[in-house]
C-alpha cells in the first residue's frame, strides 16, 4: 500500500529535481533507450530534455508529495502551441542524439490532432514499486478535471503497446491515427481523449463489445447483390485496370452492363472534411467535392456513363458510431464493408490490437500517389468517434479506429482519396 500523498502544482525551484525523477523513471524505457543508446549519457540528456519542457511557457506540471516532503510521481503537460524554439534547445542538450529527438518532434507534429486548443501529456512517471496503487490515476485526474471543466481535450504518445486498458484506458484515451514507428521496438502510440466523460463511455462500451465477441463481429453486408470473394478474384481484380476520364481504374465488380471502378492510385491529397467536427459521409466536404468539382472533370459523354448509386452507409462494425443516412451519389469513397469485401475474404477478421486489420490482403490495399509515393487513403465509414474516419495505412492495414476528419497531408504524412464510381460499360469505350 502506497504512502499517504497529495497532488499539487510543481514549484519553480523543483524543476531540476522533477526532471531528474522523470529521467530516472524512463531510463529503461525502450523508446528512450533508442533515443539515447549510450547508458552513461542517457540519464543526463533525458534530464536536460525535461528541464526544457518544464521551463517552457505554458507548461503545466504536477507532483505527488508525501507528508514528509518526498516526491513520488509527476505529470508534465504542454499546450499544443508551445513555442517551437524549445526544439532548438533540445537539439543542443541532445548533442549527437539530436536527430532522434528531432525525428520524434517531426512525427509528433504530424500525428497530433489537427484541432484548436489541447494539452499534450509529455512526461508521466510513478516509481515501479508504487505502480498499480492509484497514484498514476490521481496524477492524471488532477489536471484532467481542470481541463474537463474548460472543455479542453488532451493527447499523448505512449511508448508501450496500448489495448484500451491501464490508466489511460480508464480515463477514456484511445488510439487515433497511425503508430509512430522509428524502429521495430521504438514505437509510439498516439492517444486522444475528448474533454469530459464522452470518450470514457465510448471506450468502456467498445471494450465490452470486443471482449464479448472475442474481437470478431458478424458480417452485415449491404442489401446489394453479394460480391464475389476469394483470392482468385483479388488477383484478377489487381490485374484489371482501365482508362476512364484521364485516370486508371481497377474494376472491382461487374453486374451486367455496369462496372464498379476504383482509381488505381491516390489521385488527390485532400482531407475528408474541412472542419474538426462530428460529421457523417452525407455531410462531408469530400462528398460535395467528388460530386461537383471532380465530377465536372469528366467530359459530357463520360458523365452520361456514370451511374447514380444508392450507398448503404453502415456503422463501423466494431464501434457504435452512427454513419448517417444512406446516400445517392455519382462518385464516392469505398466503405469499410466494401474494402473488406473487395480487398479481403468478405468476413471482418479480429483487428490486431483492436485498432488495425492487418492480414494477408495488406498488399492489395496499398496505394501510391505521384512518383509512386506510398500514400494513405480514406474510406467513408466513421472510426470509433464521430469526428474520426477509417483509413488505409501506407502498409495496407485498415485503421478501424480512424483518423481525424480534417487531417491534412504533410511531408511525412501523405493522405488522399481513391474515388469509386459505377459506369455503364455497354456504351463506354473503356481501354
Amino acid at each position: 500500500m502506497t504512502k499517504p500523498y497529495y497532488i499539487r502544482p510543481i514549484r519553480p525551484t523543483e524543476i531540476d529535481k522533477v526532471a531528474e525523477m522523470i529521467s530516472t523513471g524512463y531510463y529503461d524505457d525502450i523508446f528512450f533507450i533508442w533515443s539515447v543508446d549510450n547508458d552513461d549519457q542517457r540519464h543526463k540528456i533525458v534530464t536536460d530534455y525535461y528541464k526544457i519542457y518544464l521551463s517552457a511557457k505554458g507548461a503545466v506540471a504536477h507532483v505527488a508529495e508525501t507528508p514528509d516532503g518526498e516526491l513520488i510521481g509527476a505529470a508534465v503537460w504542454l499546450p499544443h502551441d508551445v513555442d517551437a524554439g524549445i526544439y532548438d534547445e533540445i537539439d543542443k542538450v541532445a548533442g549527437e542524439y539530436a536527430p532522434q529527438f528531432r525525428a520524434v518532434a517531426d512525427k509528433s507534429h504530424d500525428s497530433e490532432p489537427p484541432v484548436g486548443a489541447f494539452y499534450q501529456l509529455v512526461g508521466f512517471v510513478v516509481p515501479k514499486e508504487l505502480q498499480g496503487m492509484g497514484l498514476g490515476g490521481a496524477l492524471l485526474k488532477y489536471h484532467l478535471d481542470i481541463l474537463d471543466e474548460k472543455g479542453i481535450p488532451t493527447y499523448l504518445e505512449a511508448s508501450t503497446p496500448y489495448f484500451g486498458r491501464g490508466v489511460y484506458g480508464r480515463f477514456g484515451y484511445q488510439q487515433v491515427g497511425e503508430l509512430m514507428v522509428f524502429t521495430k521496438k521504438a514505437v509510439l502510440y498516439p492517444l486522444w481523449r475528448s474533454a469530459g466523460d464522452v470518450a470514457a463511455a465510448i471506450i468502456l462500451s467498445t471494450a465490452a463489445r470486443l471482449r464479448d465477441t472475442g474481437g470478431g463481429i458478424p458480417y452485415n453486408p449491404c442489401a446489394n447483390p453479394k460480391h464475389k470473394h476469394g483470392d482468385e478474384h483479388k488477383t484478377r481484380l489487381l490485374q484489371s485496370a482501365i482508362l476512364f476520364g484521364g485516370h486508371k481504374w481497377l474494376v472491382l465488380e461487374t453486374r451486367g452492363d455496369m462496372s464498379l471502378l476504383l482509381s488505381e492510385n491516390v489521385i488527390e491529397l485532400r482531407e475528408y472534411h474541412d472542419t474538426f467536427e462530428n460529421v457523417s459521409w452525407a455531410e462531408t466536404d469530400i462528398r460535395r467535392y467528388l460530386n461537383t468539382v471532380f465530377y465536372n472533370t469528366f467530359s459530357p459523354h463520360e458523365q452520361a456513363q456514370i451511374i447514380e448509386t444508392r450507398l448503404c452507409n453502415h456503422n463501423n462494425p466494431w464501434f457504435d458510431v452512427n454513419s448517417g443516412a444512406d446516400t445517392i451519389d455519382k462518385i464516392f469513397l469505398l466503405s469499410l464493408h466494401e474494402v473488406i469485401s473487395y480487398f479481403g475474404n468478405g468476413q471482418p477478421p479480429s483487428p490486431t490490437g483492436k485498432y488495425f486489420i492487418d492480414d494477408n490482403f495488406n498488399t492489395a490495399r496499398k496505394a501510391v500517389f505521384a512518383d509512386n509515393l506510398p500514400c494513405r487513403w480514406m474510406l467513408r465509414t466513421p472510426g470509433n468517434l464521430p469526428y474520426l474516419v477509417t483509413t488505409i495505412t501506407n502498409e495496407g492495414k485498415i485503421a478501424i479506429t480512424g483518423d481525424f476528419v480534417n487531417r491534412q497531408s504533410t511531408d511525412n504524412f501523405i493522405l488522399g482519396i481513391r474515388p469509386a464510381l459505377w459506369v455503364n460499360i455497354a456504351t463506354q469505350n473503356l481501354h
